[in-house]
């Protein structure tokens, strides 16, 4: 199951509940819960809505892209 659709079950929100909460629309929450890719923002208003750290994104949206910080990239040439 989507990890998002079971914590927003978990809450006990339906999708238009957890629309109104996350300000987000009802039709961005089913597209997502069915795998549709989002802007960051949304996705931001979506994880802080669930209470879910931004560092745990990768786990509740699979396509997530790391981001390397400047140092990671400079050890990374170098080795």
């Amino acid at each position: 199951m989507n990890r998002i659709r079971a914590a927003r079950q978990a809450h006990g929100w339906t999708q238009n509940e957890f629309a109104d909460r996350s300000g987000v629309s009802a039709r961005t929450i089913h597209a997502i819960e069915k795998g549709r890719s989002c802007r960051q923002a949304t996705k931001r208003k979506i994880l802080l809505t669930l209470g879910v750290p931004w560092a745990q994104r990768s786990d509740y949206f699979p396509g997530a892209r790391r981001v390397l910080v400047l140092s990671q990239v400079d050890s990374a040439r170098s080795a």
